[in-house]
C-alpha cells in the first residue's frame, strides 16, 4: 500500500512564532500524516478479512476525514509561511480580492475577524473559479464545513495548539497579526493560478 509523506518545512525563525511554538506545531502534523497512514492500512486490513465488520470500517472511515484533513490543512498552512507577510499589490490575487471586497484591508479585516470568532479550528480562504468568487470560510473539526469543490487558497489554524506556547487564548488577535507577519504570499498566489 502507498503511503503519505511527511513533508519537511524549510522554515526561517518566524517574527511572533518560536522556534519551540513550530516545533511542537511541526509534531503534531507529524502525527496526522502516520495516523492517516495507520487508518488507511487499517482499513486495507479490515476489508480483506472474509467477513468485514462494516461498523468497524465505517468507523475507520470517519476518523480518516479529520486524520487527513489535519495533515492536509497543516500541509497548507506551513507552505504558507516563511516569507515577510508583504502581499504583492500587482499579483493577481491582490487585484482580485480588491475587485471583490473594494479593498484588500476589507477582505484582511473580515478574514482576521473570522479568527478570533469564539470556538477551535481554522480559517479558509477558498476560491469558486465557477463564481469567480473568494469565500472566507470557518471550519470547526478538520472534516466538518468544507465548502465542496473549492481550492484552498489560504488556510490559518485557529486552534490553540497552533499559538499556546507563545500567546494566551485571550492574545489569538495577536497570534494571528504574527501569522499574517510571516506569509509567502508568492506561494499563495500560485494557488489561485493552479
Amino acid at each position: 500500500m502507498q503511503k503519505y509523506e511527511e513533508k519537511k518545512f524549510s522554515l526561517p525563525n518566524l517574527k511572533g512564532l518560536s522556534d519551540k511554538q513550530t516545533s511542537e506545531h511541526l509534531k503534531l502534523y507529524s502525527g496526522y500524516v502516520k495516523n492517516t497512514n495507520g487508518l488507511l492500512e487499517k482499513i486495507e486490513a479490515a476489508q480483506k478479512l472474509s467477513a468485514p465488520d462494516s461498523y468497524q470500517v465505517a468507523e475507520l472511515r470517519r476518523r480518516l476525514g479529520f486524520e487527513f484533513n489535519g495533515m492536509r490543512l497543516h500541509e497548507y498552512y506551513f507552505e504558507s509561511l516563511g516569507g515577510d507577510g508583504m502581499a504583492n499589490i500587482n499579483s493577481n490575487l491582490y487585484t482580485a480580492i480588491q475587485t471583490q471586497y473594494g479593498s484588500f484591508d476589507l477582505w484582511l479585516n473580515e478574514f482576521k475577524a473570522a479568527g478570533v470568532m469564539r470556538g477551535i479550528g481554522w480559517v479558509i480562504l477558498y476560491y469558486d473559479q465557477s463564481s469567480k468568487m473568494f469565500h472566507n470560510t470557518w471550519i470547526t473539526d478538520h472534516e466538518v464545513g468544507h465548502l465542496a469543490g473549492l481550492p484552498i487558497i489560504l488556510a490559518m489554524d485557529v486552534w490553540e495548539h497552533a499559538y499556546l506556547l507563545d500567546y494566551l487564548p485571550s492574545q489569538r488577535k495577536d497570534y494571528i497579526e504574527a501569522f499574517f507577519n510571516n506569509l509567502n504570499w508568492q506561494t499563495i498566489e500560485t494557488r489561485l493560478s493552479q
